[in-house]
């Protein structure tokens, strides 16, 4: 069978064997073969870029290349990311005060590179570039002075500690089941940017040297910051115990910054929202409000400073990765399974429906929504591609007979951690 992968312009093909496949319980093992039945991709959708202002690949097949089993025997958090050569996967025990596992990969061969434990909570994520990773330590709902937060940064070869720095008002966006945790700081051009209260910073990314510093007199950041094309935004929200002239307490802002962190833009949202998000598709920042009583999501331009468009959230409707000029949405309101919805990344509008998955058992219908390479993934019993331009399923195959997954590309390959462990595709 035939798996395409297109770059840009020029399509890759791949040609292998059907085979069987085992998946066995017990402890991690060294990546082997990971043979398996290969599907042919139903329709090759049209490339497009992701917003970002360059073109990326967009997978419409996999071919399972290497697998380290790792079955968990009690529910684990999982956590994943790339640095573009290496992976680093996390893990914790949901129902428990151990520390989190943190093992370094190759992206290429699956050979394991490190392993070491942190206090990562499993409901934040990490942020790599460059050989580094760095790690958000601590406690989400726990923000006191005597228990501040850290960011911890490794080599993502050695698993090394290069540096790490207290953080005493951590900005945290809202987590979902069935959605990647978001980043909890942005790296760009070599400096890693995160927020602490009414402070914004931006360290060497090796070093961890301060290289750029701003304070806000008035308000707080709420989420961010997140990289928007060569720009950073970020949310916030007026510091309640600080009375500034001329600023409304109510009002929630994003702010957009140059990388010195110099103010470029500040955009009001509607009064009394609490949004709590901000995930960005190249130049464009998709800011939302999942749950309460009024939530919504809002495009804005960071180049302008512009709102683009406002569009209403419906109950257990939460916002994905921006991927290739489309938002899609996760939609569990109905009996708590999960479609996708596609919205356009410039004007909101409603593309397409992807409808819950079929299953005799209804666990299995259960999908996770993955973004990584250009390409959207469902991601559960099972993998599956969907075409962003149409919402329709390009790939469907199950790999691992459990449910769960994060996906990362490193390597020129797919690399896909769920509750059976990490398998690396082509």
């Amino acid at each position: 069978m035939i798996s395409i992968r297109i770059t840009g312009a020029v399509a890759v093909l791949c040609l292998a064997l059907s085979t069987g496949c085992g998946v066995l319980p017990g402890s991690p093992k060294e990546p082997g073969p990971a043979e398996g039945p290969r599907r042919v991709p139903v329709e090759a959708p049209a490339g497009a870029d992701d917003g970002g202002g360059g073109a990326s690949h967009h997978w419409v097949g996999l071919n399972p290349v290497w697998k380290v089993e790792q079955i968990d025997e009690t529910p684990q958090h999982h956590g994943l990311v790339s640095d573009g050569t290496r992976v680093v996967a996390l893990r914790k025990e949901i129902k428990g005060g151990a520390a989190g596992e943190l093992t370094g990969y190759d992206g290429a061969s699956g050979k394991r590179l490190w392993r070491r434990e942190l206090g990562w909570s499993g409901a934040s994520a990490p942020v790599a570039e460059d050989g580094t990773v760095v790690v958000p330590l601590g406690a989400e709902v726990d923000n006191r002075v005597e228990r501040p937060g850290q960011f911890v940064a490794l080599d993502t070869a050695t698993g090394e500690e290069r540096w790490r720095v207290r953080v005493r008002q951590r900005a945290f966006m809202t987590s979902h089941l069935y959605l990647p945790a978001p980043a909890q700081g942005a790296i760009l051009d070599g400096v890693f940017y995160y927020a602490d209260g009414p402070h914004l910073y931006g360290r060497d990314l090796v070093s961890g040297k301060v290289v750029h510093r701003r304070t806000s007199r008035s308000h707080l950041a709420v989420a961010g910051p997140v990289r928007a094309g060569e720009r950073l935004v970020v949310l916030v929200r007026p510091d309640p115990f600080k009375h500034v002239d001329g600023v409304d307490g109510t009002v929630r802002s994003l702010a957009v910054l140059s990388p010195e962190l110099t103010p470029v833009h500040q955009a009001d949202l509607p009064k009394g929202t609490e949004a709590t998000e901000v995930i960005t598709g190249g130049a464009i920042a998709v800011v939302s409000e999942g749950g309460g009583t009024n939530p919504h999501m809002w495009g804005f331009d960071t180049r302008t400073g512009k709102r683009l468009w406002s569009r209403p959230l419906g109950k257990s409707q939460y916002v994905g990765p921006p991927v290739r000029g489309v938002v899609p949405v996760l939609d569990g309101s109905r009996n708590h399974e999960q479609r996708f919805v596609g919205h356009d990344l410039r004007t909101g509008e409603r593309l397409w429906t992807l409808e819950p998955r079929k299953a005799e058992a209804r666990i299995d219908r259960a999908r996770t929504m993955g973004v990584a390479d250009g390409t959207l993934f469902g991601l559960g019993h099972g993998v599956e591609i969907v075409d962003p331009a149409t919402g329709k399923v390009t790939f469907a195959h199950q790999f691992t007979p459990r449910g769960g997954g994060r996906v990362v590309a490193a390597a020129g390959r797919i690399v896909i951690y769920n509750h059976d462990g990490l398998m690396g595709f082509d």
